[in-house]
């Protein structure tokens, strides 16, 4: 059952993200996939394997679930957010969309406890719910500065 929550899940924010209104572009975009991916391989890679602070299930259909989550669904989900953030007008708007974006990601977090598709062993809620605002937080100065090398770019052409 578990694999089939994050699965949905996974498919409502592919839907989500391919259906809505765009405000940053392709590459844009992209960068910010890729960037997420990135980090969050490395932060789960070490967490479960170097660290031991968890553990991911080794049955194969929970296991799935879990790359499931940690490639599509997250990343995806940190673009959602940053695509909203144009339309954002202040800051307290800002804090709102990354705390929606941040619930939602923990809900599939939650159902991956539920399921005993991970389970925590020197990691809890707060941690992941601090390391999603980090995470947040890294790519959009990521995006920042991707954007002001895109310009440098062009200007000194």
């Amino acid at each position: 059952m578990g694999f089939v929550l994050i699965v949905f899940l996974a498919w409502l924010v592919l839907m989500l993200f391919t259906s809505m209104n765009k405000k940053l572009t392709f590459i844009e975009n992209t960068f910010v996939y890729l960037v997420a991916l990135v980090i969050h391989i490395n932060f789960t890679w070490i967490v479960y394997e170097e660290l031991n602070m968890a553990k991911i299930s080794q049955h194969i259909l929970d296991n799935s679930a879990f790359l499931i989550h940690r490639s599509i669904t997250i990343p995806l989900t940190v673009a959602i957010t940053l695509n909203l953030y144009r339309t954002a007008h202040s800051f307290g708007s800002k804090l709102f969309k990354t705390a929606l974006s941040v619930l939602f990601l923990i809900l599939a977090v939650v159902i991956a406890l539920y399921f005993d598709i991970v389970e925590y062993k020197m990691w809890n809620i707060g941690y992941e719910i601090i390391y999603l605002f980090l995470l947040h937080l890294a790519v959009q100065s990521m995006l920042k500065y991707f954007g002001q090398l895109k310009t440098r770019g062009v200007n000194e052409s």
